[in-house]
């Protein structure tokens, strides 16, 4: 092996650099110039950028006591207990519809369950981005703008792609049409819930990471099962 290559750490001695490859020796000798050194700043800015990942949303669960995450975990449950109750209510509203048309049923939960897939998508990247500090109050417009977009056009390709299945499965040309719409409906709401509800929380100095997915899976399936339903009502598909 090289002299050049068995170098302590710290500066060029004049030996060592005398020995090595004279590009190598121009290269370090620019380096040194700006400022950079390995040895002295490399491992400190590794540190700091490991230390700053990780410290926002989520931060703490993890090595908390079991009896500590048990409990919060569970006050959020609770409290997705009672939302599945209002998506239920929602139902209950078109039961009539429901009762006269039973193909309804067949397809609402479709509606709700992509919708909610959707909106945990990007409640995923949300609260990565919080949690990496990526996003911030400066960009957090920009974010909502750009998940809107994705929103509307995952929407319409989900949508067509509904529509074509279900009138191929069902034959009912109206059905399709209120399916397709509903997709796109709660696709948009999906996107739009899972920006600002990890957001607002964070906001609030409240753990995104665990209770953001009871929101947003509550708004997709009131958001889901109300489109689809009253879309079908005004339609006449349970007259």
């Amino acid at each position: 092996m090289s002299s050049w290559l068995m170098r302590p750490a710290g500066p060029l001695p004049g030996t060592w650099r005398r020995s090595m490859p004279a590009s190598l020796a121009r290269s370090l000798t620019a380096g040194e110039a700006s400022g950079f050194s390995p040895s002295a700043r490399g491992a400190p800015e590794m540190d700091a950028g490991c230390e700053g990942r990780g410290a926002g949303a989520g931060d703490g669960d993890f090595n908390e006591p079991l009896a500590v995450t048990v409990r919060t975990r569970v006050a959020w449950l609770v409290v997705n207990l009672g939302a599945t109750m209002l998506s239920a209510s929602v139902v209950g509203l078109f039961q009539g519809e429901i009762a006269r048309f039973a193909l309804l049923a067949a397809l609402m939960p479709i509606v709700s369950a992509l919708g909610g897939n959707a909106g945990t998508q990007t409640l995923a990247v949300v609260v990565r981005a919080l949690a990496t500090h990526q996003l911030t109050s400066s960009n957090t417009l920009r974010m909502l703008l750009r998940e809107f977009r994705v929103a509307i056009f995952n929407g319409i390709a989900l949508g067509a792609i509904g529509a074509l299945g279900s009138y191929v499965i069902l034959g009912n040309a109206g059905l399709s049409v209120v399916f397709a719409v509903a997709m796109i409906i709660n696709s948009i709401v999906a996107g739009l819930v899972g920006v600002m509800v990890p957001v607002a929380l964070d906001k609030a100095n409240v753990d995104p990471a665990v209770s953001s997915a009871v929101f947003v899976t509550t708004m997709t399936d009131v958001m889901g099962f109300f489109s689809f339903l009253g879309l079908a009502a005004l339609w006449g598909l349970g007259g």
